[in-house]
């Protein structure tokens, strides 16, 4: 396939990873493979606010070289440029009806959007052990936030894979998890698909069986394999593993017994099920999968095994738009620019143009673990990072803010918690407007407001259809600069009304978050 960009148009889609850098335009040099590059939220989808779109049922490669589209599919799958409607919204809109209609009856449940998230990874990384992680939740509440989702993070098991808690950290799971439910927390825990290859865990899945005949045979009902059925080893940051197939019935119950073991004899509410993007790159020792399975299906497999858990959280997904998949953005480095505080907006706002509203932004202060390991956190930064997260639709912190910041720096965070848990019915009305129609929660100018010039603009958001949201994002800014929608009357963060074209020049102390409300 091979288009050209036509003048003034705008594209979007592919791979979270990079969308920081959307929209494509006529001088745009870029190219992915979706077979191979993809991370994290991914899907075969590039929208165009000229209401293009590009769609293909497999993953594709795709260039844009200085106002040439061309995109090519190594399966034997079409693909297909629409060119029906008007703008943006329209080409979202008409994609979705398309390929991806969403589910019925979605109802992602609420507990994710009410109040602040807390994660226990950036302040115990690998170290996960149950008297930390008791105080860890008794802060949080000591220092005045609600009690809300508490995800425990990896770290917890003898090997990966290995279902038993490391004794030497957590030895009473069961009082550990009474105790959070005690201080009013949802408790999720840390799971991937990744398992160690030793031990007789993973020897009862892949040992030798005898038939009637007496003839041996090699299991293959588990696991990812390649070649002729050998295990496939797969890196991750983490080290090296085998990786479970949700393709494979045995491999599905493997896992139910194991997650159905941690709610009913821990208490355990829900998964934060990490890892499972199945990228060529990371498979040690082939390529060519067994069974005839593509990567892009194993990826999906494992989000759509997970998601069927009330309280689940996935990181690593690929064409999941249109199902009520809970989804966080990848890791953050704390730091203003390069996979830090720049890609919020941008990554957040790409999500939803590919069917995903139900996002949370990365942890407030970043989540990328090196920079709790061997950095600083800077009282600025984290704070303009709480107060970009405060209106998406969920907000999570892993880092504390009193342990970290300065008491007026640690104040501010508390109060951009504060500011989501008030604005909390208005992410409902538009929660409940995405689970009934798909439209983002979190929206581009340019989705909302088509043909005012806006598609360049990355460091501002719509909630919805009301809210214009205006967070600095940029180190030392104490001004931002704001040119309102046209044909609508605003009120700022402030109460100060607006109409609708000006262009205000807002000051912005670090205490202050500035956002609009669309009053006509």
């Amino acid at each position: 396939m091979e288009t050209k960009i036509l003048e003034g148009e705008y594209w979007w889609g592919g791979c979270v990873v990079g969308s920081e850098k959307m929209p494509f335009h006529s001088e745009t040099v870029f190219k992915i493979d979706l077979e191979r590059q993809r991370r994290t939220q991914s899907a075969p989808l590039f929208v165009s606010s000229k209401v293009r779109f590009i769609w293909c049922e497999e993953p594709f490669a795709i260039e844009f070289n200085m106002g040439t589209i061309t995109a090519s599919c190594e399966y034997d799958s079409p693909i297909i440029l629409n060119e029906d409607g008007k703008n943006l919204r329209d080409a979202y809109i008409n994609a979705m009806n398309a390929y991806f209609p969403f589910e019925k009856d979605i109802h992602t449940p609420r507990e994710f959007y009410e109040h602040p998230q807390f994660n226990t990874w950036m302040e115990l990384i690998k170290n996960q052990n149950e008297k930390d992680i008791i105080k860890y939740a008794e802060e949080i509440v000591e220092n005045g936030y609600t009690p809300g989702i508490l995800m425990i993070d990896g770290g917890w098991q003898k090997k990966q894979g290995v279902w038993d808690f490391n004794p030497e950290l957590i030895s009473d799971p069961k009082g550990m998890v009474d105790r959070l439910h005690e201080l009013g927390f949802i408790v999720m825990i840390w799971v991937s698909p990744f398992i160690c290859t030793e031990g007789d865990h993973f020897l009862s899945m892949y040992q030798p069986r005898a038939t009637e005949s007496g003839a041996e045979i090699k299991r293959d009902n588990h696991f990812v394999r390649v070649g002729k059925g050998d295990i496939c080893i797969t890196k991750w940051w983490s080290g090296y593993s085998a990786i479970h197939n949700f393709l494979l019935p045995d491999d599905c119950a493997e896992m139910d017994q194991q997650l159905e073991r941690l709610i009913n004899e821990f208490g355990f509410d829900g998964f934060k099920f990490d890892g499972g993007s199945y990228l060529p790159n990371s498979f040690f020792n082939g390529t060519d999968i067994y069974g005839g399975y593509t990567f892009a299906q194993l990826s999906q497999a494992w989000v759509r095994y997970g998601s069927k858990y009330k309280y689940h959280e996935y990181k690593d997904t690929w064409k999941m738009g249109g199902s009520h998949t809970v989804q966080r953005l990848w890791d953050k480095q704390h730091r203003w620019e390069n996979n830090g505080l720049d890609c919020l907006i941008p990554n957040g706002i790409f999500t939803g143009l590919i069917g995903c509203p139900f996002i949370c932004p990365d942890m407030v202060g970043g989540g990328e673990w090196t920079c709790a390991a061997f950095g600083t956190f800077q009282d600025e930064l984290f704070v303009r990072m709480a107060q970009t997260s405060a209106l998406f639709p969920m907000m999570q912190f892993s880092a504390l803010p009193w342990k970290h910041l300065s008491p007026e720096a640690a104040e501010i965070c508390h109060d951009m918690a504060r500011l989501h848990e008030r604005m909390y019915p208005v992410i409902e009305k538009f929660l409940n407007i995405a689970e009934k129609t798909g439209e983002p929660i979190v929206r581009h100018l340019a989705y909302q407001f088509p043909e005012e010039g806006y598609e360049t603009v990355n460091d501002m958001f719509m909630l919805g259809d009301e809210y214009l949201v205006a967070p600095v994002v940029c180190e030392g800014q104490r001004e931002k600069t704001v040119r309102l929608p046209k044909n609508t009357k605003w009120v700022n963060d402030l109460g100060v009304e607006y109409e609708g074209g000006t262009t205000i020049t807002e000051n912005v102390p670090l205490e202050r978050l500035v956002y609009y409300k669309r009053i006509g």
